[in-house]
């Protein structure tokens, strides 16, 4: 199958649905016991068990690939937080929740390709031909034809690595690879902890946040909310030009505490940044809680 940028941007929601699989289980929000292990891109993965779960994060990864395709999308957040201590009355009362952890991927270098051109053949830079290998023989002096496994997984589902260049299916492979290492280094996470997936959209005037019907997207909370696009305003009830961002200030919670990076992946058309940032609650958390779940530091 030719490489398009519908078939690059799929090859990268598939990688993005194994990163939030995967970081789950490596951050326990859910028992281990829930999880399958097997390999995409050659590395180790896990996934959900619980339908529930697994339809939530394709929902999910379906709605940011409708805003990648029309190029909206700034950085892409796992967002892990502490949502409160169930047996405190006075903490449920308070209604907010605690941001510990968000995952990023920087995708502002995604290229924005017009709807008629999405389907257009991508070329990739030649590579060399890795030298023939003789087969060894079977019992019977016939050789081994390759071509009968095909035949054996023929009627099976296809593999979602399967048919991705080879250079991108490396990087995808280092990127999960350096998530795991990362998350090595974290010590435990609270109890009572759930996570969610948002979109920062790129500080651009004709960015409109994807309003519609059925709403996939809500704003997320004040504490994450950036100052408001560049050069944008809105229109007062008299007719006058007003700011937008002039009176709003930026979110107590976007950058975190503690910025780790994790991979920078480069491949074909895209280019992205992936790192783990700390919140500061996370810190004062574990001094509340007198329980030592914070960064190794490592």
């Amino acid at each position: 199958m030719p490489e398009t940028y519908n078939t690059t941007l799929t090859h990268f929601t598939n990688f993005l649905t194994a990163y939030t699989h995967t970081l789950l289980y490596l951050r326990t929000l859910y028992p281990r016991t829930s999880f399958t292990t097997s390999k995409f891109h050659n590395t180790p993965v896990h996934q959900s068990r619980h339908p529930a779960v697994c339809e939530w994060i394709t929902d999910s990864i379906a709605a940011v690939r409708d805003q990648l395709l029309v190029g909206t999308v700034s950085r892409i957040a796992i967002v892990i937080f502490w949502y409160g201590d169930t047996t405190n009355n006075e903490n449920q009362a308070s209604g907010s929740v605690k941001i510990l952890e968000r995952y990023m991927l920087d995708v502002s270098q995604f290229p924005v390709i017009p709807k008629a051109d999405r389907n257009t053949e991508i070329g990739y830079e030649s590579t060399p031909s890795p030298p023939s290998l003789s087969l060894p023989s079977d019992s019977e002096g016939q050789r081994t034809d390759v071509s009968q496994k095909k035949k054996q997984r023929k009627g099976k589902q296809r593999l979602l690595d399967e048919g991705v260049h080879v250079d991108m299916s490396e990087q995808f492979r280092s990127a999960l690879i350096g998530l795991t290492t990362r998350c090595s280094k974290l010590k435990p996470l609270p109890e009572n902890c759930s996570f969610n997936i948002a979109i920062e959209l790129k500080d651009e005037v004709d960015v409109d946040p994807p309003l519609g019907h059925p709403q996939p997207w809500i704003p997320v909370q004040h504490s994450l909310q950036k100052t408001g696009r560049k050069g944008g305003h809105m229109v007062g009830e008299e007719g006058h030009n007003e700011r937008e961002a002039a009176s709003r200030k930026e979110g107590q919670d976007l950058g975190g505490a503690r910025v780790t990076p994790i991979r920078s992946v480069e491949t074909g058309v895209f280019r992205f940044e992936t790192w783990v940032e700390e919140g500061k609650a996370k810190f004062e958390l574990e001094k509340a809680l007198g329980n030592s779940f914070a960064s190794s530091g490592g």
